[in-house]
């Protein structure tokens, strides 16, 4: 039933019962089930309708297993559907038009001889896929639409856009007739939540589907579902609801109301869209003076077209201002269809109220009007300084030196971005500040304090508990202020007849034992932990807990080592060990590097690891991560250690002060 008809994402090709697809599959999975069925392969048995069946379920198990942990292969599977397949309709099944989106770009970069192929979802195009419009009354359809006035001052038509749903806003506004004002509407709170969504998801905004919410639109990505909502919480302040992730976005919107404005999301989106992408002169006033005068459009009713354009951006910065305009009628066109408007001339052009004004002169009449004076000012000023003997294209040749460095600079720049993405070149930008800088290197104060509370504290609670893990740490720290320390306080103790005391003599005796014998010496991590193991626990009632639990017969880390080297019933080879890659392609075990491990190991948990003199870099150590326990483990060894991070709070150098304080040894350091 699959043949021919299934293609996995771990192939590209399309499924198959052959030895030839069962040694792709080896090829790339080193399966050891696809191994054992081609060691024994047999043609005959594809003559056997049950043999061939068995086969198809073990090849599609081993698909789906090793799909989980292998790369898709989207671009090879779009690369056989659109060119051997010649597929002209995709349906989608899944929560959101993800793969609808990534195939709309790709057909978009296929050059001109792309075919037309329709890439619909399941959710959002209902009618198409179950044909419930016939071609008579689509015909009827586009029969009884308006007509949409030409545009004025665009240098060139556009492709007329396919319908798509109104915005919003054309719920309180009707379209009006040729010569009529466009009255101007409040923007709605669901216009902006479309487009901030469609702009991060990076998906056609007619895809964003007002029943649809946050959560189903990321299709389980936590971190990008997080996102969307920080920047909406940023767009809409304490207006924003609880839980907005799992409303329906127009049930969403409706709860924020109207939004009166672009917010502080929206704003430098847009402000960035026209520093980037329009040509120098074409700003973002210049493009709101044309919203008006040529396209009858208010305040409200430009910022909504702003949204689309948005969604709208283009590749590559535009190279001159009828380009900036043709693209900007295009914009327009797509917000007419959306909003269900159509535009009358430019002499019926509206009040930024929607109140028609009097008798006006068109911008081109204007423009020309403005020039003429320009150009007689320039003629008299021109006359004023060779009389004066001022040269006046001094300052112009020396900006145009200027210019042509500044446009190979912003050629460069549009390089990257056309290359990288103008999210990553946003994402790169230095956030270092030298005034940020924190250094952590008193570990002689802290130990100093930390042995003084520790006698103070047995003194006071007369038991000793033993902690071999704060003897190291004093130990690491050792020098001869701290020898001085515990001398005196080893002195005034042995001057003490309290029989109390005695626990605390033996404790104060100890460390100054072993900080006397750690004089000279260099600094170890040596790793004391309890080795744990995970514990999932259901009850009756069905809830779940979890939690660490030590390792049955493995007190130390130790005993965990050695349990580790040996082998269990099922093979000789050591539980944990290293493997290598072979001449012939699999991976081997390799009894030379594992052996190179356990040394390590045995390392770590016996004598220590000293990495004084040693510097060290770590990014992504956060607390709870594990580059955090490196960065500990690199302190206790004695290694300067330079940690990065992009939060700078008090919280955050209180938690890294905290980690020198405990962890930093003799000569470590910690600048974060």
């Amino acid at each position: 039933m699959l043949g021919r008809r299934y293609i996995p994402n771990l192939t590209a090709v399309p499924f198959e019962v052959t030895r030839a697809y069962f040694e792709t599959v080896y090829m790339l999975t080193e399966s050891p089930v696809a191994g054992n069925i081609l060691a024994s392969w047999n043609d005959a048995l594809l003559e056997d309708p049950a043999e061939k069946a068995h086969l198809a379920a073990a090849l599609l198990i081993e698909l789906l297993a090793y799909q989980l942990a292998s790369p898709v292969q989207w671009i090879k599977t779009q690369a056989y559907l659109f060119g051997a397949a010649s597929v002209e309709r995709v349906v989608e099944i899944g929560p959101s038009p993800v793969l609808c989106g990534m195939a709309a770009k790709t057909l978009q970069g296929a050059g001109p001889e792309d075919r037309q192929v329709s890439l619909l979802h399941f959710e959002r195009d209902q009618d198409e896929i179950y044909y419930r419009h016939i071609r008579e009354e689509d015909e009827a359809a586009v029969a009884q639409a308006p007509a949409v006035a030409s545009l004025p001052e665009t240098p060139a038509e556009q492709p007329r856009a396919e319908p798509s749903p109104p915005m919003s806003q054309s719920q309180s506004s009707t379209s009006p007739g040729a010569g009529e004002p466009i009255t101007d509407v409040q923007l709605l709170a669901l216009d902006i939540i479309q487009v901030i969504i469609a702009f991060k998801l990076k998906q056609p905004l007619g895809g964003i589907s007002a029943q649809q919410t946050i959560k189903t639109l990321v299709a389980g990505k936590s971190t990008l579902q997080n996102e969307l909502v920080g920047d909406l919480q940023k767009e809409f302040g304490t207006e924003m609801p609880g839980k907005p992730e799992d409303m329906p976005l127009r049930e969403l919107g409706a709860s924020i109301g109207t939004a009166g404005a672009l917010g502080k999301c929206t704003q430098p989106l847009v402000a960035r869209l026209f520093s980037s992408k329009m040509p120098g002169g074409f700003s973002l006033s210049s493009a709101r003076g044309v919203l008006q005068s040529a396209y009858g459009l208010g305040p409200q009713r430009q910022d909504a077209l702003l949204l689309v354009a948005l969604t709208m951006e283009p590749a590559a910065r535009l190279g001159s201002e009828a380009d900036a305009r043709s693209w900007l009628n295009g914009v327009a066109k797509a917000y007419a269809s959306r909003a269900g408007i159509s535009y009358a001339a430019a002499a019926g052009a509206a009040t930024a109220g929607g109140q028609a004004q009097g008798p006006v002169v068109s911008s081109a009449e204007m423009d020309r009007m403005q020039k003429e004076q320009r150009e007689h000012a320039r003629q008299q000023i021109e006359v004023l300084a060779r009389y004066a003997g001022i040269d006046l294209r001094a300052d112009g040749r020396s900006a145009e030196g200027e210019r042509a460095r500044n446009g190979e600079l912003q050629a460069n720049l549009d390089s990257l971005s056309a290359e990288l993405g103008d999210d990553f070149v946003e994402g790169i930008k230095p956030h270092f500040d030298a005034r940020k800088v924190r250094r952590f290197d008193s570990y002689w104060n802290w130990a100093r304090q930390d042995a003084y509370e520790w006698i103070q504290q047995t003194i006071a609670g007369g038991a000793v508990v033993e902690d071999e893990a704060r003897i190291l740490r004093l130990q690491n720290c050792a020098d001869e202020k701290l020898l001085k320390l515990l001398d005196g306080s080893v002195a005034v103790l042995n001057a003490s007849e309290d029989p109390a005391l005695a626990a605390t003599h033996r404790l104060a005796t100890r460390l100054r034992e072993v900080c006397k014998q750690a004089l000279g010496g260099r600094p170890v991590y040596r790793e004391l932990s309890a080795p744990m193991q995970p514990q999932t626990d259901i009850s009756q009632t069905g809830s779940v807990s979890y939690s660490e639990v030590p390792r049955a017969g493995e007190p130390s880390f130790a005993d965990y080592v050695e349990h580790m080297k040996c082998g269990n019933a099922d093979s000789a080879l050591p539980l944990l060990h290293m493997r290598e890659k072979t001449e012939h392609g699999p991976w081997a075990y390799s009894p030379l590097l594992s052996e190179a491990y356990y040394r390590g190991l045995a390392e770590l948990s016996g004598p220590g690891t000293s990495y004084a003199g040693a510097t060290a870099l770590v990014t992504g150590c956060g607390r709870g991560s594990i580059g955090a326990e490196i960065v500990r483990a690199l302190l206790m060894g004695g290694a300067r250690v330079v940690a990065t991070t992009s939060s700078y709070s008090r919280t955050t150098t209180l938690f890294y002060e905290d980690m020198y304080r405990k962890h930093g040894a003799r000569g470590s350091e910690l600048v974060v």
